[in-house]
């Protein structure tokens, strides 16, 4: 059987396609082959991580009243006992989502002095008294909420203070009078914002209240006295965590 022309070059195209999509598809085979491709990360923000124990120091000021009663007649209701206060302080903090809780105490020395005013009119002719606020120290709780980096705080615990006060000279008596010693025992309360600067350094600012609570002493003459004190601190801090 003869073919016809144009069936004799159909015939033809269609055995070139196939010759050359073989072609194709061996050259395909010798080729290397392709190299996998990592798969780009997921991306999400940055969670920082309060968690850990952290020491560092303290710094600030320190405005405080001293009450004085004598006899238990008011002879000092607010007499300013001033002065700067710095130390060290150390805790631990647990993180839950945002919310943070933790355990701080601290210890800073202070200069804070204060001298008291005389009766307008005196029974017995004398000098001021006087209060030094020696140091100061705290162990308190807080609690408070993380915006990644930035963690605003309250707190609140104990407060401990130690105190001299020297009641004032009398005129008739050439030894000065001794100064009385005591610690005090109170409470605070106060809060404030923390900054993480790193994954480990933290600042600080804050302000908290106290109530050192009140001690009672005997004077020269015999006299009883009740001493209280308050104050209002603000300091800051610098602290290292040693968390994740």
């Amino acid at each position: 059987m003869s073919l016809q022309p144009h069936s004799t070059w159909r015939y033809i195209a269609i055995v070139t396609i196939v010759l050359s999509m073989d072609s194709i598809a061996a050259f395909g085979t010798d080729l290397p082959p392709r190299m996998p491709v990592k798969a780009p990360p997921l991306v999400s923000p940055l969670l920082y991580d309060w968690s850990g124990p952290y020491i560092g120091g303290h710094l600030g000021y320190l405005w405080g009243r001293t009450r004085v009663e004598e006899d238990g007649a008011i002879v000092e209701d607010n007499a300013r006992t001033n002065g700067v206060v710095g130390g060290i302080l150390a805790g631990y903090n647990w993180q839950y989502g945002a919310a943070v809780f933790g355990l701080e105490g601290d210890f800073g020395w202070s200069n804070a002095h204060g001298v008291g005013t005389l009766p307008p009119i005196p029974v017995t002719v004398r000098g001021p008294n006087s209060y030094d606020l020696r140091w100061t120290s705290h162990a308190r709780g807080r609690i408070g909420y993380a915006f990644q980096n930035i963690f605003v705080f309250a707190a609140g615990g104990l407060a401990v203070a130690d105190v001299d006060f020297t009641e004032g000279n009398l005129t008739t008596v050439f030894v000065p009078a001794p100064s009385n010693g005591a610690k005090y025992f109170g409470w605070s309360l106060g809060g404030g914002v923390e900054w993480g600067v790193t994954a480990n350094l933290v600042t600080r600012v804050e302000y908290f209240y106290d109530n050192y609570g009140h001690k009672d002493y005997i004077g020269v003459l015999g006299d009883p006295y009740r001493v209280s004190l308050k104050g209002q601190t603000l300091r800051g801090a610098l602290a290292w965590k040693f968390g994740p």
